[in-house]
């Protein structure tokens, strides 16, 4: 135990330090445990050994206690050893937390000086392009060619637009139905039925069936119950359904570009419309303001009566 201390005294984690000292308690328990055995022997040969015997049993008792004191005494420098160990690394942890964030404030402080302008200019000719293009396009859908269709607006790729019911294939089939049904019952019940004459006892007639074109009938199985059935012609017809859209306005009237520095002018706002958009564009960029120096101010408090005039 004495070299495992020794090893502590250098630097030592707390993970470490927290197993030397589960160590430590396991052998605290035995030094204990050997404290109590040497005492029940003592306490055992009082009436029957003799005092050289008993000497040696109480010399053994106190060997044992010794050991137990030992053992107390490292566990108690291990956990002041522990704590210290702790602090020192929490101490450590806020250091490099802090030295870590600063060194990441200043990369992105330069990377925010040396790229930000520059995106910020291309994005701000972007959408000078595309509202120029889009005036364009307005002015031209206005009188355009004959027979030319018109023009698409440079934003209109941007929103998902509408899309309307589409027929892709028709056909007749026969499939099963309800009695008197108009549509036929759900795909997984058309493959229970099973067909059966009709004018059974008791069966149900179609309100379309006739001696000219009688009708086949059945029943199917369903989770209810048996089911009459009848099979009829329908025309079958697949389509692409009706699909809603998402408009977006345009680009320019959404997005906006603060200045990089307070009180210059924005590299760009949210413009009211593509012709305001244009306006914007051809504005002069103002840099920020130059701070006015400061002037020097007297401020006065009062001070105590024993305070030193000062001439």
């Amino acid at each position: 135990m004495s070299k495992l201390l020794n090893k502590l005294m250098g630097k030592s984690s707390s993970t470490d330090i927290a197993s030397a000292i589960t160590k430590a308690r396991a052998e605290l328990a035995q030094a204990e445990a050997a404290v109590a055995t040497a005492e029940e022997q003592y306490d055992a040969n009082l009436l029957t050994a003799d005092k050289k015997s008993l000497r040696a049993f109480l010399d053994a008792k106190t060997e044992a206690g010794i050991d137990v004191d030992q053992a107390r005494a490292r566990i108690h420098r291990l956990e002041r050893d522990h704590a210290a160990a702790l602090e020192a690394e929490a101490t450590d942890l806020r250091q490099r937390r802090y030295d870590e964030a600063k060194a990441a404030s200043e990369a992105a402080e330069k990377r925010l000086r040396r790229e930000y302008s520059k995106a910020a200019l291309q994005i701000r000719d972007l959408l000078a392009e595309v509202a120029a293009a889009s005036i364009a396009v307005q002015a031209a859908n206005e009188d355009r060619p004959e027979g030319a269709p018109p023009l698409l607006d440079p934003d209109y790729s941007r929103s998902q637009h509408q899309l309307y019911r589409e027929v892709i294939s028709e056909d007749i089939v026969e499939m099963w139905t309800e009695i008197d049904g108009t549509r036929p019952i759900r795909d997984e019940l058309q493959r229970t039925v099973r067909a059966h004459e009709k004018n059974r006892r008791g069966m149900m007639r179609d309100r379309s069936d006739s001696d000219e074109r009688p009708l086949l009938y059945g029943t199917a199985q369903t989770e209810h119950g048996p089911l009459e059935v009848v099979r009829k012609r329908f025309r079958r017809t697949k389509i692409l359904p009706d699909q809603a859209g998402w408009l977006t306005g345009p680009l320019a009237c959404e997005i906006m570009l603060p200045p990089i520095d307070a009180g210059a002018s924005p590299f760009w706002k949210p413009a009211h419309d593509q012709r305001d958009a244009s306006n914007q564009a051809a504005a002069e960029l103002k840099p920020a303001p130059k701070r006015p120096e400061r002037s020097p101010e007297y401020e006065y408090s009062l001070a105590p009566k024993e305070t030193a005039l000062a001439y």
